[in-house]
């Protein structure tokens, strides 16, 4: 990979913390391979200057967009000029990026790498999407999206849950106004009954953290997702492993996104299996 210079695209990935993101480690790699002269750097701003950050690094020639995440992706709907019908729905944005007019546009990928990953992780075995239930553990930014997307996709039964009621009947309520046909509620933090349990809260960024969610009575049928990237086995992961549960695992919602996000930042035709084959995460 070339040194920077005054030609180098620059994609800063925004969040408070970042500590925990691995778009730079990921796209860097992929910069690296195919020799492009573009750099991922994160950035951590406080919640209280992230809308004028956006609007700076946005102005700058060349910056050629951003990776937005926890916990700006809500607040992203209105730092940007406009945001995609599906970021308005969940009320969130987690890419950034410059219209032909030179408008700053926001969209929501994160629901879709989730559910090219749930697809890749049913492998050959149909899901039963008219007769399922999910439940959805969060509804930040990733929980929005996941959700979204599950009801996109033609899911029976969605439960939204958070500790913050409001946030999530929020939430409910646009989703069950855009998807009447499914059935929409503010859940527990219980699995059983559930055919897909996800985890969209930070609870597993840290080896100690409580789980998020209560598998007791979880059917070994189900399966159980964490979208957190800090650590690869998160405790609900290796806990519904045990319990005999498919898992699906946050850096696999990433890789399956990560053309998403190209193709908003101008490239496009690339594969997730050329991310997978990186080996970076």
């Amino acid at each position: 990979m070339s040194e920077i210079s005054g030609t180098t695209r620059i994609f800063p990935v925004i969040g408070w913390p970042v500590e925990q993101v691995k778009a730079p480690t990921l796209f860097n790699a992929f910069f690296a391979r195919h020799d492009i002269d573009a750099r991922v750097i994160p950035l951590k701003v406080p919640p209280e200057h992230y809308t004028a950050a956006v609007r700076m690094l946005m102005a700058m020639e060349n910056v050629g967009g951003i990776f937005v995440s926890i916990p700006h992706k809500p607040m992203s709907v209105t730092a940007v000029d406009e945001a995609s019908p599906r970021a308005l729905l969940a009320g969130a944005c987690n890419a950034i990026y410059k219209g032909k007019d030179g408008r700053i546009m926001g969209d929501l990928i994160d629901g879709e790498g989730f559910i090219r990953a749930f697809d890749r992780t049913c492998g050959d075995t149909p899901f039963p999407w008219r007769d399922a239930g999910a439940l959805v553990v969060g509804s930040g930014g990733v929980g929005c999206a996941v959700a979204e997307a599950l009801a996109t996709r033609g899911i029976a039964r969605l439960a939204v849950c958070d500790t913050r009621a409001e946030q999530a009947d929020a939430l409910r309520e646009r989703l069950q106004r855009a998807f009447p046909a499914v059935e929409v509620s503010v859940g527990t933090p219980h699995a059983a009954g559930h055919d897909v349990v996800v985890n969209c809260t930070p609870l597993g960024m840290h080896a100690d953290d409580p789980l998020p969610v209560d598998l007791t009575g979880i059917a070994p049928s189900a399966i159980v997702a964490d979208c957190g990237m800090k650590i690869e086995m998160t405790r609900l992961l290796r806990t519904a492993q045990e319990l005999g549960c498919r898992i699906q695992k946050g850096k696999e919602m990433m890789i399956e996104q990560s053309p998403l996000y190209l193709e908003l930042f101008g490239w496009h035709g690339i594969s997730a299996d050329e991310f997978r084959a990186l080996g970076a995460l």
